[in-house]
């Protein structure tokens, strides 16, 4: 069923994964393609709404320059850029809260934000690292469902999600 809204999380690891792949000359990753369709605002599957926090571009920033070598100004222009993807749909502020039950804190706080923001789904190459007791595994290191009293979520790898949006659907998710 086509959603008229896709509210779409993405994890770190796609930002750098599209950055580092656009400077080594690559195009059409999954990566590039998923955040071409955040910058776009729309793809098959409905109009396009980031879900992101304040924390998860502070996050980014530091990875970009300190641990990828990114100069302060271009990674400065990629975060205004982001910044600029969110002002079309919702940029969340908030913090995390420290209640999901995964172990990293970084992955710990973009769960929270998917889930305050009421994401449809997380894109996340980090996949495994996902998984915890509120999550239903539907296809090992690819896809799962992340169950919350108030909302459902789908958390999949890059891969299945651009296969979900080169088709035009994904799987449906019943709320509580």
């Amino acid at each position: 069923m086509v959603s008229k809204k896709l509210c779409l999380c993405l994890d770190l690891n796609i930002w750098c994964a599209a950055l580092l792949s656009q400077k080594k000359g690559r195009s059409g990753t999954s990566s590039q393609r998923l955040v071409e369709i955040v910058k776009e605002g729309k793809s098959s599957l409905g109009e396009v709404q980031l879900i992101i926090s304040w924390g998860m571009l502070n996050r980014l920033s530091k990875v970009l320059e300190k641990d990828l070598g990114v100069s302060y100004a271009a990674t400065m222009m990629y975060i205004n850029t982001i910044r600029g993807y969110a002002k079309l749909g919702v940029s969340l502020t908030l913090g995390g809260t420290g209640v999901t039950p995964i172990q990293d804190t970084e992955d710990a706080h973009v769960l929270e934000t998917a889930l305050a923001g009421l994401a449809n789904v997380l894109v996340t190459a980090n996949f495994k690292d996902f998984l915890c007791n509120d999550t239903q595994l539907i296809i090992p290191q690819r896809h799962a469902i992340y169950i919350a009293p108030n909302h459902r979520f789908h958390i999949v790898h890059p891969y299945l999600m651009t296969d979900w949006l080169h088709q035009g659907q994904m799987p449906e998710l019943v709320e509580n």
